[in-house]
């Protein structure tokens, strides 16, 4: 049986692990600014929240499964 955790990691470079952490900060900024201009909307909260934790959970998964992006 196939470790899909482990062929993925396998796949990963350097620079890919390195530009998944970039998208994910970029997409948790772009949410926290929302949810800091939202004025109390729910919606606007819910999804401000959503890509918070969508670029914190891609930055984890880019550091967890990737390869060490910091290393030249």
């Amino acid at each position: 049986m196939i470790d899909h955790a482990l062929l993925l990691a396998m796949t990963w470079s350097a620079r890919t692990s390195r530009r998944i952490i970039e998208l994910g900060l970029l997409v948790g900024l772009v949410g926290s600014v929302i949810v800091a201009l939202s004025y109390g909307r729910r919606l606007m909260l819910f999804i401000g929240g959503l890509l918070v934790a969508l670029g914190f959970g891609l930055a984890i998964l880019a550091v967890h499964f990737g390869m060490d992006p910091f290393r030249q």
